[in-house]
């Protein structure tokens, strides 16, 4: 199931923006699209379902030894999205991303290119940066090398100590890098090739990605919170409407209906659209009379990130980026939410509309998704000998990422 997306590959593939695109029309048609099929279901009592039922083991959450080649498989080897373009904008602007092992450093050089480092001084591998902001040179606070925003080593107090090292071989150590259509993707082992992001993304998946525009979208908030589960059993509370009337009564419950979905696959990423509230006006209402909806629904990013367009009370529209990272243990994971303000919306807008809008998600990841993460995850430990969990035809986001873990460390063996 996809949506068609009209976009010439040449464009897309483009790291700078086709200006003579109409991106708000593209934006537009993807988005009224997505919700004329999700009005669909509502009318017809139904939602996307898949072939069956699947059954996965306890151990894709409770073994260690899976845990640590998850980590190197999916979170080192392959592009993860480290950062958007809005949160280092400027010349100067750096960024730190600890979450999948290595300490990696972004910059933005003066060339306004964004490079990326092992976060490691080249004299004895002290962190080099770390408090991000904007800068013209990164000095160790170990010894003082310093290094302009490019990697070059340009400052060695006591260079006469270092007699036949030359600052060449110690410049800062790259990973690679890409930035597209403002999403940022790191790959967090030296070397290897560069990163393709059509490619990495498909070319449907990007095509609706780069309609967002997220380039333009600035930061409003962001948290990092830590949950005693599995990071799949945290990250598969966010694939699934199936439980928002039990889990969420009074807060998601009220603004959108409960186990109805569209699903749209992209290969090992996907889209999807949950109905709101408002959503039920057009059901009886003919789509010439609907009005302009700005509702794009959750964008997957395999493995780990969503990126949720919707909108608020007033219609003010917001970018919520939540990011699932695996722990140093099997039953730990991190969450990084970022809550951005897309370009478009008044640049006098009132900031708390966002500040609080992210709030109000927070509180309920924290206190009503992950309610449920912990105790779920001492029971996946202490399942008996055979059990397995089950993901229903409903719940097909979750088995087709489930899928796609599991065939890449297959593939691992």
């Amino acid at each position: 199931m996809t949506i068609e997306t009209k976009l010439d590959s040449r464009v897309l593939r483009s790291a700078k923006r086709d200006e003579s695109v109409d991106w708000d029309a593209l934006k537009l048609a993807s988005h009224t699209e997505l919700r004329r099929r999700t009005v669909e279901h509502i009318r017809n009592g139904t939602t996307d379902l898949t072939d069956g039922p699947m059954l996965i083991a306890t151990t894709a959450y409770t073994d260690e030894q899976r845990h640590e080649r998850e980590r190197r498989v999916l979170f080192m080897e392959r592009p993860i999205l480290a950062a958007l373009s809005g949160d280092l904008p400027n010349p100067g602007d750096t960024f730190l991303f600890d979450e999948v092992g290595p300490p990696i450093l972004l910059t933005r050089n003066r060339q306004g290119e964004v490079k990326a480092f092992l976060n490691m001084c080249t004299h004895r591998a002290a962190k080099l940066v770390t408090e991000p902001g904007r800068k013209n040179r990164m000095s160790c606070k170990f010894h003082g090398w310093t290094f302009d925003l490019d990697g070059n080593l340009v400052g060695v107090p006591g260079e006469s100590g270092f007699c036949g090292i030359s600052r060449e071989s110690r410049k800062l150590i790259e990973v690679p890098v890409a930035e597209w259509h403002g999403l940022i993707f790191v790959r967090a082992l030296p070397g290897g090739e560069p990163i393709d992001v059509v490619e990495h993304l498909g070319e449907g998946m990007a095509a609706e990605l780069a309609h967002l525009q997220l380039e333009k979208a600035k930061p409003m908030k962001s948290s990092r919170f830590e949950v005693e589960a599995n990071w799949k059993y945290a990250m598969d509370t966010y694939g699934e409407g199936y439980h928002f009337a039990t889990l969420h009564p009074t807060s998601i419950g009220a603004l959108a209906m409960s186990n109805i979905m569209s699903y749209v696959n992209h290969g090992p990423h996907h889209r999807l659209a949950m109905p709101r509230a408002d959503f039920l006006d057009c059901v009886d209402t003919p789509e010439s009379e609907w009005p302009p909806t700005s509702y794009g629904g959750l964008y997957y990013i395999f493995p780990n990130t969503v990126i949720n367009c919707n909108t608020m009370a007033n219609g003010e529209q917001f970018y919520g980026v939540s990011r699932l990272f695996p722990g140093e243990q099997v039953d730990r994971a991190a969450t990084m939410l970022v809550t951005y303000k897309p370009g478009h919306m008044p640049e006098d807008a009132d900031p708390s509309l966002w500040t609080n809008m992210h709030d109000f998600i927070q509180k309920v990841i924290t206190t009503e998704d992950y309610s449920v993460s912990r105790d779920g995850q001492i029971n996946m430990k202490y399942a008996p000998e055979g059990f397995q969990p089950v993901l229903g035809a409903n719940e097909l986001a979750l088995q087709n990422i489930h899928k796609h873990i599991q065939a890449l460390l297959d593939a691992d063996q």
